[in-house]
């Protein structure tokens, strides 16, 4: 796996910086000369079009930053929206308001290939349109494969999930369970609203709620040695 994915997985720390601010890019390549770790690209809470968020992970990609995008609510099962940010080069997608094992599921088929998920199979960016791959025919002067370009981005694409209210975190463990998610994010000015402490993000109900996720998380983590990380 790549450098993010890396850390993911494994717990380390990692930094990075959400915008949504599609029509100045110069600030996305400044993120990356200024050390973050990747671009939480907002395509939520911001105007932005899959293809404003195509030139801010062009941006982000001249200066080796990865990208993550936050994708909006209700597209759980629109598995063609969230490809139109993985064609331009998303390294992972985030979905909000999760509230069931069955959403994480879903966010999995729509960014991994088969047999992972149902993701559609072109030539397109994250494969040089097919132009630096093989289809592994002997004697071909091209040593990469489109077979092992699937492999390696089933393995290197990111799964993050967004807690941001009581069904979500009611599902918190059978949501933890599900194979192949990366990110957990305990979203706090959400999470506030729903307990009707709209904005109070430092409320001791909402704060508690999120340590009580949290330390769930890490047990589950460390119990089975690996699993997503956690985002706040």
């Amino acid at each position: 796996p790549n450098r993010l994915k890396h850390r993911l997985r494994h717990g380390l720390p990692l930094t990075g910086v959400v915008s949504g601010q599609y029509r100045d890019t110069d600030h996305v390549e400044m993120l990356g000369l200024l050390g973050y770790d990747f671009l939480w690209a907002d395509a939520e809470h911001s105007s932005a079009s899959p293809n404003d968020i195509s030139s801010m992970i062009l941006a982000a990609e001249r200066r080796g930053l990865p990208t993550l995008v936050r994708i909006g609510y209700g597209y759980q099962k629109i598995i063609g929206h969230v490809q139109k940010y993985l064609v331009s080069g998303a390294q992972g997608i985030l979905l909000p308001q999760c509230e069931s094992p069955e959403d994480v599921k879903a966010i999995i088929r729509a960014v991994k290939f088969p047999p992972l998920g149902q993701r559609g199979l072109a030539g397109e960016r994250w494969n040089a349109w097919g132009l630096a791959t093989t289809s592994g025919d002997v004697g071909d002067s091209r040593t990469v494969s489109l077979s092992d370009c699937v492999v390696a981005a089933n393995a290197n694409s990111i799964v993050g999930v967004l807690i941001e209210n009581q069904a979500g975190l009611d599902a918190l463990d059978d949501i933890l369970a599900v194979p192949g998610l990366d990110l957990v994010f305990l979203a706090p000015t959400d999470l506030s609203a729903n307990m009707g402490l709209h904005g109070q993000i430092r409320h001791p109900k909402v704060l508690q709620a999120i340590e009580a996720a949290g330390q769930k998380i890490k047990a589950y983590n460390n119990a089975h040695q690996q699993g997503p990380t956690i985002a706040v």
